[in-house]
């Protein structure tokens, strides 16, 4: 009985003894099996991160595109954390720390050289950092790749040979347990000890087995998540015994770019896909990379459902068990807005090269076109009587304004002309010039317009869009040489992201739109291309400059806006210009201001102009005209002449000009010394002293070269007369109300008129500056009085003057520092009561 318990004792300790070894022997395998997979997952996403750098850094050189660095600078970022753990894993190992090192080595170097190349580019240094070390980095990249082989299968190696230490060391403790287990009874432990071995190998073999089912499981889980998310269209081909190529996976990206399913795909021929050529051609890029043996790169222009896109794709060769390529794995990516942002980027070095070789020009040739145009018009009067020398002077003034023209479009084109928008209503205003339209364009034409109900106000230069609507409806006019119907429509329109087709520089908004539309004989597809190219024309015979479209490009373009040019050959023609909706009221437009003559009063024109031809010309024009003129050939000089207190009514300067006082810094000084002193600049260019963003600086007045003698007249007369008080003259009886403007207007006063209350009262809530109201006080609707009143309420500190042809009590009550005036009256009386009331 002893002896079997004993046995049994020996047997059962035995058990115990061989299940610890057992257990003991399992985990340290599988610690070793879980240290070799830490071990080369750890490697295979430190070689991942380094390729994620180089993809980041690679799109942005190509695009620039700051959020390419993104994944680029997470990458960078990640790499020391897997480094130092894979330095963690293999510190055991001499030779794997060796190998380990010698890895992250070469990724530090290709980081590097990443760094180095991003770092060139941010700093402007593109062609540099395309030409550094791609020698180096491929080479740093391919002992990477090496590096990562050798560290995997030297692990792999270690694993095998610590599993068979491992399997020595138990077989050790089998031969203790079983010759202890012999002595106790040989049969029962050669029964258990083959028991336990084949526990052990079944045990192994789950252990295995469950290990590589969960491997497989995690590989083709990443696998899958990065085919099924990538925004890269990744397809895989099989290539058969006898050559033929054809489609075994497509990824959702690629089959929403190009419709198609890898359901319907799986197993077809190429060639049975798409058209010849096109199959022709990846069948090509098939063939080098087998040729090759390594990826090919290509770029190639598909035809997709949303058109024409470019895409740049590299094939990896994939080769089986006996080394034959029997797939090709493939990444595309669609770089057709990269490629227009590129074009766009060229476009707008051309157009500024335009612009600065047209501004430099301008300057010094309408400085020239000045010289002679002031000339010839100072010699009319001379020729007056001469009709053939009269003739030959018009003429030359003609020509001097063609090129003058010419200039202005140039300008126009490059988005170099100041601009003096408004906010205005483009349906009012493209009624209004209908009947002009009609009248120019000729009966052969009938001209529609079609305004919206509702429409949108815009922001845009009045002048320029009428200029710019002019232009369409002429070259409408030349398109159509039999007549025909032209319609002019405008009306609201949005312009969404992925529906505005106009260009690469179009914002999404609200914009109003004008339409022209004729039915004349229309462009092909190359000529819409290049319409608005300066100096392009279909007109024969020399009948056009080929800047009129050119000139509504720039103008559009400087405004903030789009043009879109659609033509059918024998169907007609309509240009779109969409102009940004601008949510304020409509600019009111200026009271009418009494007329008067064009000729000065002897007032005094300080002129200061660098150039000599172009100052005496300017002088005379002024003399000519009536004025006194003192001039100035810098700045610096006219400031001398205004520190010295000489009387000055007006400051006639050029915007561009030598020495250490700029024009703009001229006007201020002069305004500080002369308050309200007004400023006329003149400039055949006016870069950017007085204009920002294509636009005329608030409240600067300027007369572009080369001006004529009346356009110079008006100009100075108006300012002048904006400078000196503005008298609103309120009087219902049409001759009474006549000769009181023209008294005070000779006594040196603007003035605005008014038949009744009414009408005063709507100058009076506009904008206009007002100084004296001088009305009557017998008024049909609202008296005088009554008016007066409610003008000191719109605007305090209003002069009052009543005008009354007799007494009456009390006309004044309610109005403070009113003055009264008894007709009729005297100009030398008329001057009396305006000084006490200016006074006052």
């Amino acid at each position: 009985m002893f002896a079997p318990i004993t046995l049994l004792t020996l047997l059962a300790a035995m058990s115990i003894f061989l299940a610890i070894t057992q257990l003991v022997t399992i985990r340290q395998t599988r610690h070793w099996v879980s240290h070799s997979h830490q071990v080369i997952e750890t490697t295979q996403a430190l070689l991942g991160e380094v390729l994620s750098v180089e993809s980041g850094q690679r799109g942005y050189l190509l695009t620039r595109d700051p959020h390419m660095l993104g994944a680029y600078e997470a990458s960078k970022a990640a790499l020391p954390a897997l480094m130092t753990r894979l330095s963690d894993l293999v510190a055991a190992s001499p030779e794997q720390r060796r190998r380990a090192d010698q890895l992250m080595s070469m990724a530090r170097q290709r980081v590097a050289i990443s760094e180095m190349r991003v770092q060139l580019v941010q700093a402007g240094r593109i062609d540099e950092a395309g030409k550094v070390a791609w020698l180096s980095g491929n080479t740093s990249m391919e002992g990477a790749r090496s590096a990562v082989n050798d560290l995997m299968a030297a692990e792999n190696a270690l694993l095998e040979r610590r599993t068979e230490a491992a399997d020595r060391a138990e077989w050790l403790s089998l031969i203790v347990a079983m010759v202890v287990s012999a002595l106790a009874l040989a049969g029962l432990a050669a029964s258990i000890w083959s028991m336990a071995i084949a526990n052990r190998r079944l045990a192994h073999e789950i252990g295995e087995r469950e290990g590589a089912e969960a491997a497989q499981r995690e590989s083709e889980a990443l696998y899958r998540a990065i085919f099924a998310n990538t925004a890269d269209y990744l397809f895989v081909i099989d290539i058969s015994d006898d050559g033929i190529f054809s489609v075994a996976e497509l990824n959702p990206a690629f089959e929403q770019a190009t419709g198609i399913t890898t359901v319907a795909a799986r197993g077809r021929d190429i060639r049975e896909m798409t058209s010849r050529a096109l199959a022709d051609r990846f069948i090509g890029h098939y063939h080098a990379v087998i040729a090759a043996g390594r990826p090919v790169f290509a770029r190639e222009v598909n035809r997709l459902p949303e058109g024409l896109r470019i895409w740049e794709s590299i094939h990896v060769p994939v080769r089986n068990e006996q080394g034959r390529i029997d797939r090709i794995v493939g990444s595309a990516r669609d770089v057709t807005e990269r490629e227009q942002a590129e074009e766009q980027l060229r476009r707008a070095q051309r157009m500024e090269a335009i612009g600065h070789l047209t501004g430099g020009v301008a300057h010094d040739f309408n400085n020239l076109l000045q010289v002679i145009r002031g000339n010839l018009e100072l010699i009319a009067a001379d020729v007056a009587d001469r009709p053939s020398a009269a003739q030959r002077l018009r003429n030359a003034l003609h020509g001097a304004d063609r090129a003058a023209q010419l200039t202005r479009q140039l300008l126009a084109f490059a988005r170099r002309q100041p601009l003096e928008p408004k906010v205005v209503n483009l349906g009012r205003m493209v009624g209004d010039m209908a009947d002009m339209l009609r009248r120019m364009l000729g009966e052969s034409i009938t001209v529609e317009t079609i305004i919206a109900d509702g429409l949108w106000n815009t922001l845009a230069d009045p002048a320029q869009v009428e200029s710019a609507v002019l232009n369409l409806a002429i070259n409408a006019r030349d398109a159509m040489p039999q007549g025909g119907p032209l319609s002019i429509e405008v009306d609201n329109a949005r312009l969404e992201r992925d529906a505005a087709q106009l260009g690469g520089d179009v914002e999404p908004g609200e914009y109003v739109l004008i339409a022209v539309r004729d039915t004349g004989h229309g462009m092909e597809p190359d000529v819409v291309a290049r319409v608005f190219e300066p100096f392009f024309t279909t007109k024969a015979d020399e009948r056009g400059t080929g800047l009129g479209l050119s000139m509504v490009y720039g103008f559009v373009k400087q405004s903030n806006g789009h043009v879109q040019v659609d033509s059918e050959v024998g169907q007609g023609t309509v240009v779109k210009i969409f102009l940004p909706r601008a949510h304020q009221d409509e600019t009111a437009a200026e009271p009418a201001v009494a007329a008067g003559p064009l000729e000065g009063r002897s007032e005094i024109i300080l002129v200061v102009e660098d150039d000599d031809l172009v100052r005496a010309s300017s002088v005379s024009l002024l003399h000519d005209l009536g004025y006194t003129c003192l001039h100035a050939s810098d700045g610096a000089a006219a400031l001398e002449l205004l520190r010295a207190g000489v009387k000055v009514d007006l400051l006639f300067t050029d915007v561009v000009m030598p020495g250490p006082v700029r024009s703009r810094d001229l006007a201020s000084e002069a305004q500080r010394l002369k308050p309200g002193l007004p400023v006329l600049f003149t400039s055949g260019y006016t870069e950017d002293s007085i204009v920002h963003d294509g636009r005329l600086d608030p409240g600067v007045q300027l007369l572009s070269k080369p001006y004529a003698r009346e356009d110079l007249a008006r100009k100075v007369r108006a300012l002048l007369a904006r400078a000196r008080p503005v008298v609103l003259v309120v009087e219902d009886d049409p001759l009474v109300r006549m000769a009181a403007v023209d008294m005070i207007g000779a006594l040196g006063f603007t003035v605005l008129q008014a038949a009744d209350a009414t009408s005063a009262l709507t100058v009076l809530r506009g904008d206009g500056r007002v100084d004296v109201l001088f009305t009557d006080i017998g008024l049909p609707g609202m008296r005088g009085p009554e008016l007066a009143q409610g003008a000191v309420a719109l605007r305090p500190g209003l002069k009052v003057i009543f005008a009354s042809g007799y007494a009456e009590p009390g006309a004044g009550a309610g109005v403070d520092g009113s003055v009264r005036l008894v007709k009729p009256y005297q100009q030398d009386e008329l001057a009396e009561v305006l000084g006490v009331a200016m006074a006052s």
